[in-house]
């Protein structure tokens, strides 16, 4: 296999473990903890963690709420100090809520499936702290100038990139680090850099 197609294959894993901006999606690597607000395949837990023997328990059944206002201000936050078993156990009762209603955490599942999951579990989808939701973050943009620099600085390939929505302004990888590189570790402290925290909230349940 090539260097650059090793290379490549780095950029994917590390896209995949990267945070997504919340007008970016998942997949571009935009630099925020979008954790849980990107469409994409469940997980029962944080990339990073190790599956837990036992999931933690769901939290107790709510009504669905009637309207999407409600919907958000039912949803459980987020902060940039929770800890890891605090996000873990709010993604975990989300993606465990997902399969319940068909949408499984590997394979295919229909558009229709998909829908009817996300509506009935939307009460337990975990909302970004504000610091990292641009449209409740008036320093956003600095925010993602920071983290892609500091990335850059650590041996990342990112460009900063124009995306629509909220946040303006996001970043995109080229290429990562060779091996023997804790890439995790590097995107953890760039994002506490740039954010003032948020060192638990790498990619969970979509």
């Amino acid at each position: 296999m090539s260097n650059r197609t090793e290379r490549r294959m780095s950029a994917r894993h590390a896209t995949a473990l990267s945070v997504a901006a919340l007008a970016c999606g998942f997949l571009t690597a935009c630099g925020t903890a979008q954790a849980a607000d990107a469409p994409g395949t469940p997980a029962p837990v944080a990339a990073g963690h190790a599956p837990a023997t036992r999931p933690a328990a769901a939290p107790a059944a709510a009504p669905a709420a009637s309207t999407p206002a409600q919907a958000t201000k039912s949803r459980p936050q987020l902060r940039l100090d929770s800890s890891e078993a605090e996000v873990r156990k709010l993604r975990e009762a989300y993606a465990r809520c997902l399969r319940d209603h068909g949408m499984p955490s590997k394979g295919t599942w229909s558009k229709a499936a998909e829908k009817s999951a996300r509506a009935a579990c939307e009460r337990l989808r975990p909302l970004l702290p504000p610091e990292l939701d641009p449209a409740k973050n008036p320093n956003y943009a600095k925010s993602v100038r920071i983290e892609a620099k500091c990335l850059q600085d650590h041996g990342f390939d990112v460009h900063l990139v124009k995306v629509d929505g909220p946040a303006k302004l996001g970043w995109r990888y080229a290429s990562v680090p060779g091996p023997g590189v804790d890439i995790s570790k590097i995107q953890d402290d760039c994002r506490v850099k740039a954010y003032g925290g948020g060192r638990a909230l790498r990619p969970g349940p979509q």
